[in-house]
This record gives structure tokens, C-alpha cells and sequence, in this order.
């Protein structure tokens, strides 16, 4: 194996060896290496995906070709495409952050239904972009943990793990150790692709969900 897959073996080491094991995934590859390293250990892997059917956005089709291909347990979370701007003012008095666009809302919804299903911690492919060019900070992160701290749903996060972040000495946006590793795994080549949900800026809405926020609880 690689020197990745030895990181994120021991990254992977918390999380408990029998399972099943809450993996979300998605059509990338960061969620599937980890889902197949945890497999290849012997734990069960229980994935979990939204499905939203909003054109452009939702990565169903490519979740449930990768879960046929490697025989992956994979429930989808049906979401409505209406979802996301309702949850939007409860997102932001979790995370108290204006957003420009609702793609973060996501990772709210997720928590939530992994909460009302009982899972208790869930692990993700959440930072490999981030480490791997190097970032020193990231917007949606911190949003995420937000998310899934108020949901009581713990992250396990591997690719922000030390031994992981040790192997990233210049930036790399391709991703080459996790390509590597992922056709040693036999995942198909993904092409990367921006995460936006469709639609314009809500930054200036957000603001304003904010600030009303903000005068109710001074009139409280």
C-alpha cells in the first residue's frame, strides 16, 4: 500500500473495528477510500448520502454506481429541493456564519438524519481538499463541525489527521496520493468538480436572516 493508505490506516484506528460504521459518501473519491480501507480491515460500513435530484448538484447517480460496483450498503437521505432554503435560517442559527451560496446547508441536513437515525458518529472525507493544496484555513470546515456538533453526531475526519497532514509538503490540487490509492482500490477515476448548489449569491439574505436573529434576541 501506499504511504497514504498507511496514514489514514492509522487515522482510521479510533473507529471502532466491528461496526457497522456511518461512512457519508459521495460520487469523489475521498469518501470511498476510506469506506474500502475500513472494509479491507474487516469493519462493516454503513454509507449514507443525500439525495436531492437538483440538476447539476445532486451526486446520486454517481454514489449508486460506485455502491453497486463495490457491493457498499448505501441508504439515500431523500431530500426535497425545497429543503435547503427551509433549513437555511435554522443552519444559520447553528453555525451564526452568512453563507453566499447553500451547498454548507447540506452538511446540516446530513447530521440531522443521521441523528434521527441513531448514529452517534459518522466518518467523512471532509478536508482532503484543503490539506492537499495546502490551505492554512477553510471556510466550510468549521461550518460542518458546527453542524454536526449540534446534531450530537461526533465526525472522524482522517484526512485532517496529523500523519496525513505530515505528507502534504507542497500543494497538490489533483489529489495524486489519493488518486493513487484510489486505483489501487479499484475506484474509477473521478474527475473533481466544484460543489455548488444552482442558483445566485445569498449572501446579502443570509446577512439579513442574521441580523433579524440578532434584534429578536436583544428584544428578548
Amino acid at each position: 500500500m501506499t504511504r497514504l493508505a498507511t496514514a489514514l490506516g492509522k487515522a482510521l484506528e479510533t473507529v471502532p473495528a466491528q461496526g457497522p460504521v456511518a461512512v457519508a459518501l459521495s460520487g469523489g473519491l475521498d469518501s470511498w477510500v476510506l469506506a474500502l480501507l475500513l472494509r479491507e480491515r474487516g469493519t462493516a460500513v454503513r454509507g449514507y448520502t443525500l439525495r436531492s435530484d437538483v440538476a447539476g448538484y445532486c451526486e446520486w447517480p454517481q454514489t449508486q454506481a460506485l455502491a453497486g460496483q463495490f457491493g457498499m450498503p448505501l441508504e439515500a437521505i431523500r431530500v426535497g429541493p425545497g429543503a435547503f432554503a427551509e433549513a437555511l435560517p435554522r443552519f444559520l442559527a447553528v453555525t451564526k456564519t452568512p453563507i453566499y451560496n447553500l451547498h454548507p446547508v447540506s452538511k446540516l441536513l446530513l447530521a440531522e438524519a443521521l441523528a434521527q437515525r441513531g448514529e452517534t458518529m459518522a466518518v467523512t472525507g471532509d478536508g482532503a481538499d484543503q490539506v492537499f493544496r495546502c490551505d492554512r484555513d477553510c471556510d466550510l470546515f468549521p461550518l460542518t463541525q458546527a453542524c454536526f456538533l449540534h446534531a450530537g453526531v461526533r465526525l472522524h475526519t482522517p484526512f485532517l489527521s496529523a500523519a496525513v497532514r505530515a505528507l502534504c509538503v507542497e500543494p497538490d490540487s489533483e489529489k495524486r496520493p489519493v488518486r493513487e490509492l484510489a486505483a489501487l482500490l479499484g475506484i474509477p477515476a473521478i474527475p473533481k468538480r466544484p460543489t455548488l448548489y444552482p442558483g445566485g449569491d445569498i449572501l446579502n439574505e443570509t446577512r439579513k436572516i442574521l441580523e433579524g436573529m440578532a434584534c429578536a434576541a436583544s428584544r428578548g
